[in-house]
């Protein structure tokens, strides 16, 4: 459904932007705005800005910029309804119930695939509950030592072997095949037949923070075609690297005194700690743990204890996971679990007392880095020293607490029998080739968005941006300037609703104008120019250089087309049009200045 603007501006002005991108990022106030790395790319020099006073966000590294929903709808993958619901139940603002929808306010594509998804839940769900059809899904399941109750509460599902169950159950409920291959739960074969995606299946279905079904993870059941594991394809609605299985119902069991979370590899392993009462676990789809996955953890807990599986695999697994913790500033502690096992078989052999005394081993990651670099390599010998102190450096290169970098650098020389002077300098060149590096690097995108708009666009965008921000600039724009004068599409419809807010006399305020560009790359570039540190002067120059190339860029069209009207009426004989036309030319000659 459509809500009314003022209720948008209600729900945005009872949501400070500082306040809720604080709940993602770490913001550090630098004058009157914040600063912080960009959630949006990686980088080690803050980039990403946050101006409390006009409630917008723009990066200066990747160029993303808008308001409390665009960053919501970017950060989250959120649609603008999802992000207003988000944001009207964090400030207690109760929403007009849906009503009938209107004929032209159809549901949107992520909508459809919600739905979609929903559906088939359902109907994997029931087909793993039917007494003949979900037999063997059932044994296998009961088999792995998994209960009816779990079953139920995360809705277990059975895809069968055959090839169109999903897909005629969705036809007969009215989706389309092109919404179904969009959702990635249907494929089309090289000749032209459609057929499902999961068959032979045991399904997880995967949910995101909000509860919603967005994919299905599948565990081939006897013999069948493809991978052991299988992930949905990544939709509007999916993006693996920033989903994690079984954080929707984890997040309502973290200790508030004491929170963490337990972080293991794949759905079976989450499955079994969370039925044994290892409630507080997320899953990582069976992929590498991501620096989305990480900021998505902060915000539920403050500790992370990572368990995967112990075999070599399993161990890299880990050290690549405990970089990426450590890079997003977030505690960690590893569990190496005994050689040959792993979390679910444990359990389902042990029990959970056993599990919770295993878990009680679990080390920092300096402790757990340590073991298994001195399994790997000879500290008494030179070559071996070399490999470690290297591994080490790199890994505390991602420590920004200057009192926990210390205590492991003494630990570290410690251990090794080394000097800490010597590590602290080895340390400090690889921070200077590193920050060199991403020097070079971070130029590049802003450079691209600044290309990404045409000569004329660029100035439209900047006169356009200086008009919101300054009344008076608004005022000689709204007095000098038609709708027509502008060439980018949405550059026009944004004049034209600045020109309507100016009629109605409403207050033009960015974050609030904002909500009426669609385009993310023009918001983007708009809050690009508002996020320059322009002084007075130097913005109503640039305005009224813009204007002027504006203006001319137009007049030199008009012109033009004179030109070529003059030709056409010379070769016709007809010497009143071509008076006509020489005098308006004439005339347009002498409005090139402003």
């Amino acid at each position: 459904m459509r809500y009314d603007e003022n209720l948008i501006d209600q729900v945005q002005s009872a949501n400070d932007i500082s306040d809720v991108v604080g709940q993602y990022v770490k913001l550090k106030r630098t004058g009157r705005n914040l600063k912080a790395c960009c959630p949006f790319h990686q980088e080690k020099t803050p980039s990403f800005m946050v101006q409390p006073e006009k409630q917008i966000f723009h990066c200066f590294g990747c160029g993303v910029g808008g308001n409390v929903f665009s960053f919501l709808m970017r950060h989250e993958n959120m649609s603008f309804p999802e992000a207003l619901r988000h944001l009207a139940e964090r400030a207690h603002i109760r929403l007009p119930e849906p009503s009938k929808r209107a004929q032209d306010d159809r549901p949107s594509e992520r909508e459809l695939i919600y739905a979609a998804y929903e559906h088939a839940v359902q109907y994997y769900h029931s087909e793993f509950m039917h007494p003949e059809r979900g037999r063997a899904a059932r044994d296998y399941w009961k088999q792995r030592g998994f209960s009816a109750e779990t079953a139920k509460e995360f809705r277990i599902g059975w895809a069968a072997p055959e090839w169109r169950g999903l897909l005629e159950y969705l036809s007969r409920k009215g989706f389309k095949d092109t919404l179904l291959l969009r959702a990635g739960l249907v494929l089309r074969s090289s000749k032209g037949n459609l057929y499902d995606v999961f068959r032979g299946r045991l399904l997880f279905p995967i949910q995101n923070l909000q509860g919603k079904a967005i994919g299905f993870g599948g565990r081939l059941i006897g013999e069948g075609d493809g991978p052991k594991y299988l992930n949905s394809s990544e939709n509007p609605v999916f993006q693996k690297r920033k989903e994690l299985f079984g954080l929707h119902q984890a997040k309502k069991h973290i200790d508030r005194q004491y929170p963490r979370l337990y972080v293991v590899e794949g759905y079976l392993d989450f499955l079994q700690l969370y039925q044994a009462g290892f409630k507080c676990t997320a899953a990582t789809l069976g992929t590498a743990l991501t620096e989305d996955h990480v900021r998505m953890l902060k915000r539920f807990a403050e500790e992370a204890i990572v368990i995967y599986d112990g075999d070599k695999a399993g161990e890299a697994a880990a050290l690549r996971g405990l970089e990426v913790f450590l890079e997003g500033g977030m505690n960690v502690r590893l569990l190496r679990m005994p050689k040959g096992t792993d979390p679910d078989d444990y359990i389902k052999n042990n029990g959970a007392a056993p599990f919770q005394s295993l878990l009680d081993t679990a080390t920092d990651f300096f402790d757990y880095k340590l073991e298994i670099a001195l399994d790997r390599y000879k500290p008494d010998n030179p070559l071996g020293l070399v490999k470690i102190t290297n591994e080490f450096i790199e890994t505390l290169s991602k420590i920004e607490n200057p009192i926990l970098l210390t205590h492991y650098l003494k630990r570290l020389a410690q251990s090794l029998h080394l000097d800490e002077n010597s590590l602290r300098t080895e340390l400090a060149k690889l921070k200077k080739k590193t920050s060199e590096r991403e020097m070079k690097s971070a130029s590049a995108p802003a450079d691209v968005v600044k290309r990404s708009a045409s000569a004329q666009a660029r100035d439209e965008i900047i006169l356009l941006a200086a008009m919101i921000e300054d009344g008076a600039l608004r005022q000689t724009g709204l007095d000098r300037l038609r709708t027509e004068d502008f060439e980018n599409t949405d550059v026009r419809q944004l004049f034209h609703m600045l020109k309507k807010m100016a009629e109605q006399n409403e207050a033009v305020q960015w974050a609030r104008f904002l909500n009426h560009c669609e385009n993310e790359e023009l918001k983007s570039e708009l809050v690009q120019v508002s996020s320059m540190e322009w002084t007075p002067e130097d913005l109503k120059r640039a305005f009224a250089d813009c204007f002027v190339r504006i203006k001319k860029k137009k007049l030199e069209k008009r012109l033009e087309e004179l030109r070529k009207s003059i030709e056409k009426a010379e070769r016709e004989g007809d010497q009143d049009r071509v008076g006509i036309y020489i005098k308006e030319y004439q005339s347009l000659l002498q409005q090139v200045k402003v």
